[in-house]
């Protein structure tokens, strides 16, 4: 590089808050389920569905669930499916870690999604009445 090269200039990327980056992950991955783009594995059916039933006492993700379902994972679940559950996983880790009223509808996206995984719901599959 020259002395006279300039370096582009970074662009700061504001400040999103836990829950507006899970609620942008859980859209994406939704869309990518929907659209083919993603199809979970088995290991991440069968990981997905042991959550859902960890929380169906009392229909709450917490961190200790999330933390148990990502170790069950081990190093292979940062690879199925080039880690996008495990990355859903640790998000909503990271959302129920520190609550907030907000987080609500974004939880309950994630759950919903988790169940398509979990099923194997492909995109024409998904409950007509459900909410996108």
């Amino acid at each position: 590089m020259s002395h006279d090269a300039v370096a582009p200039a970074a662009v700061p990327r504001p400040h999103t808050s836990a829950v507006e980056r899970l609620g942008e992950l859980t859209a994406a991955l939704a869309e990518d389920l929907d659209g083919g783009g993603w199809a979970p594995a088995a290991l991440e059916r069968t990981l997905a569905s042991r959550l859902l039933v960890a929380c169906a006492g009392d229909g709450q993700f917490t961190p200790a669930r999330l933390r148990e379902t990502l170790w069950e994972g081990s190093v292979a679940l940062a690879y199925a499916g080039g880690g996008r559950l495990a990355g859903l996983l640790a998000q909503l880790c990271a959302v129920t870690a520190q609550p907030t009223p907000d987080a609500e509808p974004t939880l309950s996206a994630g759950a919903r999604l988790l169940e398509r995984v979990a099923h194997g719901t492909p995109a024409g599959d998904r409950d007509p009445g459900a909410v996108r």
